[in-house]
């Protein structure tokens, strides 16, 4: 499993260094995926659903869902920036304008397994699990997205003589 999970974190890099250009940006969308691992582990302490095979399948499904809110916001970062904003006012517009898609977006994918993952319907030893970590870790993911990403952005996408711009210009005023 562990190498199955590798080799796919390592094809969405890739698929993500050749769509946005870059090595750092990949790298940065996939800082979800540490962040929906933390929603599965209170997932599973939350409804008792033992670390299973099944529930590693659907980690492993959970890798590829939970990075596509930071591709959003990136993207339209890399769009605001493209157009003159500077860092600060590209991100935080960014964040505004794309906050409902990705609710909207992961709310769907949630409420889609939500009887699956609580066996409103009947109980599944199989799937179960599966819904349950891919619920539980996409709700967590997706609120530490909104907030993360953005702050992940504004440090890794500043020019790198912005900081000593400011302070020249306090010093000297």
């Amino acid at each position: 499993m562990l190498v199955l999970f590798l080799l796919g974190v390592g094809l969405i890099y890739l698929i993500l260094a050749a769509q946005f250009r870059s090595y750092w940006q990949p790298l940065m969308i996939l800082v979800t995926v540490p962040l929906a691992f933390t929603g599965v582990t209170i997932g599973l302490l939350i409804t008792g659903h033992p670390l299973s095979l099944f529930t590693m399948y659907g980690v492993v499904a959970l890798a590829g869902i939970a990075v596509n809110s930071a591709i959003v916001l990136i993207a339209a970062t890399n769009d605001r920036r493209a157009l003159g904003f500077p860092i600060a006012h590209a991100v935080v517009g960014a964040a505004r304008r794309r906050v409902v898609p990705v609710l909207i977006t992961s709310l769907t994918t949630v409420a889609g397994l939500f009887s699956l993952a609580t066996g409103l319907g009947g109980k599944s030893l199989l799937w179960g699990p599966v819904a349950s970590s891919i619920v539980w870790g996409l709700g967590v993911a997706t609120g530490l997205t909104l907030f993360v990403v953005p702050i992940v952005c504004f440090l890794f996408l500043r020019p790198p003589g912005e900081r000593l711009v400011r302070l020249r210009r306090r010093t000297a005023g």
